[in-house]
């Protein structure tokens, strides 16, 4: 298969795998990793990422962390120091992609750290479930069974954003009071 991009042999890999995992300020999943630089170029695939990623364990350029059962992996300075001595070898524009894809990233985890759900079950078929958004605002709402629940906090942790942004709207709305017929 024909690939095209910038980056072919197991070491642009590497290097790219370093100045990626530079720009980051916390460890990371190896997923994170993969979505991190796959968005740099298309001259290599999953298996070559892989491969080139976990050689870099035991030569000292990235360290593993244990976050209850989940592997993180962070840059090591033997890594970062490596990235300063190549960085000039990765083109230009792949530079940029990679800076780009890590600030995507970054943001994206820290906006999946700010949202947080809880159930807490009242009585049977007697549930509440608390919606927040760090620092922003949070929701409480009953709900009758755990499905429902579980549909709420997967619409939230995806909407969370926009929910605000509708809830912000009803409440600053120009309403009428039906009494007095007027705005207020």
């Amino acid at each position: 298969m024909v690939r095209y991009g910038f980056i072919h042999s197991k070491e642009d890999i590497k290097f790219l795998v370093l100045f990626a995992m530079d720009l980051l300020p916390f460890p990371v999943t190896f997923s994170t990793v993969v979505d991190l630089t796959t968005w740099c170029d298309e001259g290599f695939g999953y298996f070559e990422l892989s491969e080139a990623f976990y050689e870099m364990l035991p030569t000292g350029h990235i360290e593993e962390h244990r976050d209850g059962g989940e592997a993180l992996y962070s840059i090591t300075e033997k890594g970062r120091e490596a990235t300063r001595i190549f960085e000039k070898q990765l083109p230009a524009p792949v530079r940029q992609a990679a800076q780009r894809s890590a600030l995507r990233v970054v943001r994206q985890i820290r906006r999946d750290a700010a949202i947080h759900t809880t159930v807490t079950e009242r009585a049977a078929n007697d549930l509440t479930i608390r919606m927040e958004m760090d620092q922003v605002f949070a929701i409480e709402m009953n709900v009758v069974s755990r499905a429902q629940s579980s549909m709420l906090e997967r619409a939230f942790k995806a909407n969370a954003e926009t929910i605000y942004q509708t809830l912000l709207s009803a409440l600053t709305a120009n309403h009428r009071s039906e009494k007095e017929g007027e705005a207020f």
